[in-house]
């Protein structure tokens, strides 16, 4: 069996894998190294083309959108009917619009080919990809401290403000039942904070409420392998644990108590959830 060389797009290492397999791996947005090609495998599903009913690989995240629309096409197919409408679209143009369109499009392909050719030969060199990754986020997080927090809120923001919906119906409730108990006086909900934006904080006894869910928090009840990848939310466990720690690390070095409700434990018991807020919240007020 003979093998091909390949820096892996996901993990910038270098790789053999069998010649037969780059084609596959690279379709799917690769190359990949067959560790992060498992990895990648685990969130793809079988379902047959709509027109030709040959099966063809699409994520388990999308799965149900394309049931809804019938199916999906399989590569071969797709690139039939975007031929036909290129071709329909082509003879419907004049001869000078089809020189200047084809100039243009041969002119993205060229440096789209270019950049890609930059970083593989970037990727290839680990030392090299490590040294230009440190310096962007050194220039980020100096662009970020020269910003005014006025600016700094907006962006953030518009974050987690996308599509209309910053936070999930549960955490949401959470909110309400502390506005029913006469304990939510004094809170602010996802306020900026040193970079990060807590679920719920109240400045004066220096409380923060940080709810976490289940998959977007990793669960160790739930999971227990720290290397498993989690596609939902784009990296490891283990990673998004380390994430964590960082945050609430923040959140301790401002002298802030934290209280974590974990989405499990809060649809089990909701009462003994709002019980330790409660106690927690009297007793910052007490002292």
């Amino acid at each position: 069996m003979s093998y091909k060389a390949i820096v892996c797009r996901k993990c910038g290492q270098k790789a053999n894998i069998g010649a037969g397999s780059v084609g596959i791996r690279t379709k799917e947005g690769g190359p990949y190294c067959s560790k992060c090609w498992d990895k990648y495998k685990q969130q793809l599903v079988n379902i047959p083309c709509k027109q030709c009913k040959q099966y063809t690989l699409v994520k388990r995240l999308y799965l149900k959108y394309y049931e809804n629309k019938g199916g999906k096409l399989c590569e071969e197919c797709e690139n039939k009917i975007h031929s036909l409408s290129m071709k329909k679209t082509m003879s419907a143009m004049s001869p000078e619009q089809r020189t200047k369109n084809s100039k243009y499009a041969s002119s993205c392909a060229d440096k789209h080919l270019g950049v890609q050719r930059q970083w593989d030969n970037i990727r290839s060199d680990p030392k090299k990809y490590k040294e230009i990754c440190e310096r962007r986020k050194k220039r980020s997080k100096d662009n970020w401290e020269r910003m005014t927090d006025e600016t700094k809120k907006k962006i953030i923001s518009g974050m987690v403000n996308a599509h209309g919906k910053s936070r999930s119906k549960i955490s949401e409730q959470l909110k309400q039942d502390l506005i029913k108990l006469n304990i939510y006086d004094g809170f602010v909900s996802e306020e900026v904070f040193h970079g990060f934006v807590p679920d719920e904080i109240n400045h004066k006894i220096k409380i923060i409420i940080e709810f976490f869910g289940d998959l977007y928090h990793c669960n160790p009840k739930r999971y227990k392998n720290p290397d498993l990848y989690i596609k939902a939310i784009q990296r490891t466990v283990q990673e998004q644990w380390d994430r964590d720690r960082r945050r609430l690390a923040c959140f301790y070095k401002h002298g802030y108590s934290v209280i974590i409700i974990w989405e499990y434990n809060y649809k089990k018991n909701p009462k003994k959830q709002l019980d330790r807020i409660k106690d927690e919240i009297d007793k910052k007020r007490n002292t």
